[in-house]
């Protein structure tokens, strides 16, 4: 079993204490928009693509398809985006902007650059860019080991 100190020092719980920490300031950040954490990347993806059904959301941020649908039936309550029946597929639907969720677009992308710089502040260019590189070294290794 692991002791206390290995438990707070290691790899997992500095991520979960970061990651924890990113979204709890992202949510308080983005409140006074109208948008809940998360809710960024799912504006985000379609602002790239209006239009997107709720499965292609998902893929898109490495979620599952049921917590999208809880999100964007959240996002529609609050105005961001409306769901309609898919013109092709009536077993389908499509999630598409409002007015209100399209012209949040620089705000939320201010709030997220503005985060980031905040974080990262305490660390050097290179650093930064060794942090990402690291990062997505750990994802593949996680990604590979998936069967």
């Amino acid at each position: 079993m692991l002791n206390v100190r290995q438990r707070t020092d290691g790899l997992v719980f500095r991520i979960n204490l970061v990651s924890r920490r990113l979204r709890g300031e992202a949510q308080r950040r983005l409140l006074p928009h109208g948008v809940h954490s998360g809710q960024e990347s799912i504006l985000g993806c379609l602002w790239e693509r209006d239009g997107l059904t709720p499965g292609e959301i998902a893929a898109r941020i490495s979620v599952e398809a049921p917590t999208v649908t809880r999100a964007v039936r959240r996002m529609t309550d609050a105005g961001l985006v409306r769901v309609d029946g898919d013109r092709d597929d009536g077993r389908r639907v499509r999630v598409w902007l409002t007015a209100r969720g399209a012209t949040l677009r620089h705000a939320v992308d201010e709030v997220t650059r503005n985060l980031e710089a905040d974080a990262l502040a305490n660390l050097s260019g290179e650093e930064r860019t060794q942090l990402l590189d690291l990062l997505g070294r750990i994802e593949t290794a996680l990604l590979s080991r998936r069967s």
